[in-house]
């Protein structure tokens, strides 16, 4: 059968290709070479002292996979239950390949007693070891970054049921013919370990896409929104441009046909009428946060929204990005919701920002539609849901009572950071999102 030399490298390198690395190369491989060394030496003393050679093999490699585990402990960011999973697969692969390996040289039409035996049995030890890394790559480095689960506790089970099969220890299961029960039964087992993981890791690889088409397709949203704000506030200064042109031509003909004394007070009726475009205006000390509020004016204008704002932020310790993304969120949340509401009141947008004592508070008031009502099902109602449903009902988590915060993750996560609070209320006609911070 093969030698313990041979299964300790095959176990190393499950080590190396399994686990996910701490350090540079070569501290692993330092470390990982030191405890191969000691495991070699440990080998030697032991079939020094045992006289079955089979037994010999087998307990050398559980002191190699225990020395391989400790040195994984240390180089290896995996958790706890990868790295007992592999130390429990090392010597399953030994057990496994020692009850597969004299059924399949006996079913060879060659003779495999001698060098033949051993190049043989050396190969298939290899090959089996090979392959398990090969089905068990991608789902450990896909997975690598998780705490312990049941799931892998689970198959720590299952590999140590392998292990007791093939070690004889569930022969009376098999009383019919032990060796084949053994053989049956370990194989399936590794087939459902090996098809186990593979299936979960397809299914973390599907989630991920699906998150990551969805977190595209929430970017496309904001992007689109935020270009939205921009054509608005374009428009807006082009309308302003056309009537500042106008006010100009105008003030031509006035001096053109003898009237210069009318010029003072058109003048000062065209200012007071550019004082109110809503892109012009004046609406907060800092450019930066005037030029957000003013994109968002011009938005609710070409929107037919009604838009007043009183922001002040005093000497908040807060960022300029930063007031500038809780403005933008929250003034772009506001609108939208505005812009669809469909009730019989005028759609309007009220933004306040307050500073306080160690404090910010920034409130929007605007028109909104009701939230619809929580489902509920009743046995009456069951008929005319579906099966589905109801499990969605019963199983998934509630939805949060404060409302629904979708595009403002960057605001709720900025209030959390600054022990505030993100909140939103509800009336029959209008809504009031509200943000609180303290310093």
């Amino acid at each position: 059968m093969a030698s313990f030399i041979l299964v300790l490298l095959c176990s190393a390198g499950l080590f190396a290709a399994l686990m996910l690395d701490r350090f540079r190369f070569w501290t692993t491989l330092a470390v990982g070479g030191a405890a191969s060394l000691l495991a070699l030496l440990a080998g030697v003393l032991l079939h020094r002292m045992v006289d079955d050679p089979a037994l010999a093999n087998l307990l050398s490699c559980w002191v190699g996979a225990v020395l391989l585990f400790g040195a994984s402990l240390v180089i290896h960011s995996n958790n706890i239950l990868q790295k007992l999973f592999v130390l429990l697969l090392c010597p399953a692969c030994l057990l496994y390949a020692e009850v597969f390996l004299p059924q399949l040289l006996g079913l060879l039409p060659i003779h495999t007693a001698g060098v033949a035996g051993g190049v043989l049995s050396a190969l298939f030890t290899v090959l089996l070891y090979l392959l398990m890394g090969l089905c068990l790559y991608r789902p450990f480095h896909h997975f690598s970054d998780r705490s312990p689960s049941a799931f892998l506790a689970g198959m720590c089970v299952l590999l140590a049921l392998v292990y007791l099969i093939c070690w004889g220890k569930m022969d009376f299961l098999f009383s019919a013919d032990p060796l084949a029960g053994r053989l049956l039964f370990a194989s399936l087992l590794f087939l459902l370990m090996v098809f186990c993981f593979r299936s979960v890791y397809q299914a973390g690889r599907f989630r991920a896409g699906a998150a990551e088409v969805a977190n595209r397709q929430s970017c496309l949203n904001r992007g689109s929104a935020d270009f939205g704000d921009l054509f608005a506030a374009v428009q807006e200064v082009h309308a302003a441009h056309k009537k500042g042109e106008y006010a100009l031509d105008t003030v031509s003909v006035m001096l053109q046909d003898g009237v210069p004394e009318q010029v003072p007070a058109y003048i000062y009726m065209a200012k007071h009428v550019a004082a109110q475009t809503p892109v012009l205006r004046q609406y907060h000390e800092n450019p930066y946060l005037n030029g957000v509020i003013a994109a968002k004016a011009a938005f609710a204008a070409q929107n037919g929204i009604d838009f007043q704002c009183n922001a002040v932020t005093g000497n908040v310790p807060l960022k300029t990005s930063e007031l500038c993304m809780l403005f933008h969120e929250m003034l772009g949340h506001a609108c939208r919701e505005a812009m669809a509401y469909t009730g019989e009141e005028p759609r309007h947008v009220r933004f306040t920002a307050i500073p306080g004592e160690d404090s910010l508070r920034l409130e929007a008031v605007y028109a909104a539609n009701p939230p619809p009502p929580p489902p509920s099902f009743t046995l009456s109602g069951l008929s005319g849901q579906k099966l589905s449903g109801v499990l969605h009902w019963l199983f998934e988590d509630r939805p949060e009572e404060e409302g629904d915060f979708s595009g403002l993750e960057n605001t709720a996560e900025t209030v959390m950071l600054h022990s505030g609070r993100l909140s939103l209320s509800n009336t029959p006609e209008e809504a009031i999102l509200l943000a609180e911070m303290r310093f």
